[in-house]
């Protein structure tokens, strides 16, 4: 049985990737100051702290999911995202490339500048922020270390949530009021995708690590704004949707491309796909709460 290590193991993604690849995979999970058991708690700026962990456990592949992904926070705290998404990012696909250890990096569509969607695998990145500017250079630090390597891009996510505020999907359900007007981003283009789609995809990867290296796209098709993600939550939830209004202009601190519309010509070729109604899937998140 393979043994795959997972870093973020405490996050939205990690949590799911972790309770999926369980099923298959050996699996050590690992997080920062919410790891608890069977967690193991790993500090990546601490890189021999990192090097005895590969050393003790020596996982076949490496799924590193943790990372600063607000970007509102990046711009706030640069130090500290540079430190997490491309030092500890690089050192880890270095020390892996040395021992072998297949490492597949969770990226993301802000590598791109949202002129010219859908991007394949191949298309070259302009990133907008500094998050997607230091997943971009984390990106080139893993693919140069190994053929083995793996970059997987995915777009904004939302699933099984400990708290609606931690997806930038479900937080829009406490955004959205039964008797107050609100407003809602009608700009940007997004591609809301459920973590366990991710995590069953990374699961058949997994299986066929023969196939692993390069990059890889993982998205659902459902275009959508947040105003539209909106309007489905109030359905949702019996708000009036008459109390709903679209900001039709880019309106964050952090820029924002507009459409970051992800091709996946690799997957699908091998026969993996994994997709699901979006109404359905955030009725089940919010209805969970």
């Amino acid at each position: 049985m393979q043994k795959i290590m997972l870093t973020g193991a405490t996050g939205l993604l990690g949590r799911t990737l972790y309770s999926t690849l369980v099923n298959d995979f050996e699996v050590v999970g690992t997080g920062f100051s919410r790891a608890t058991a069977p967690l193991y708690q790993l500090d990546l700026g601490n890189q021999n702290a990192v090097i005895d962990f590969l050393e003790l456990h020596q996982p076949d592949a490496l799924i590193h999911a943790a990372a600063e992904r607000k970007p509102d926070v990046c711009e706030n705290a640069p130090e500290q995202t540079i430190a997490l998404n491309v030092a500890a990012s690089e050192f880890l696909a270095k020390q892996c490339a040395l021992r072998d250890i297949a490492l597949i990096f969770i990226s993301t569509d802000y590598v791109f500048d949202g002129k010219a969607p859908p991007y394949l695998e191949s298309a070259q990145t302009n990133p907008l922020n500094l998050y997607g500017q230091s997943k971009q250079q984390a990106e080139q630090a893993v693919l140069a270390h190994s053929s083995r390597h793996s970059v997987v891009r995915v777009p904004v996510l939302y699933g099984d949530v400990s708290e609606l505020a931690e997806s930038a999907v479900s937080v829009i359900a406490t955004q959205i009021s039964a008797t107050e007007t609100t407003k809602h981003d009608n700009w940007a283009v997004r591609y809301p995708t459920h973590v366990e789609d991710i995590a069953f995809t990374l699961r058949d990867l997994l299986k066929c690590p023969e196939n692993l290296g390069g990059i890889f796209h993982i998205s659902d098709n459902q275009a959508m704004s947040k105003y539209d993600m909106a309007c489905i939550m109030a359905d949702i939830l019996g708000y009036p949707k008459s109390l709903l209004e679209p900001f039709d202009e880019p309106s964050q601190s952090a820029a924002r491309p507009h459409d970051c519309a992800l091709a996946d010509s690799r997957l699908k070729p091998q026969g993996i796909a994994h997709g699901r109604d979006f109404k359905q899937a955030i009725q089940s998140v919010l209805t969970a709460i």
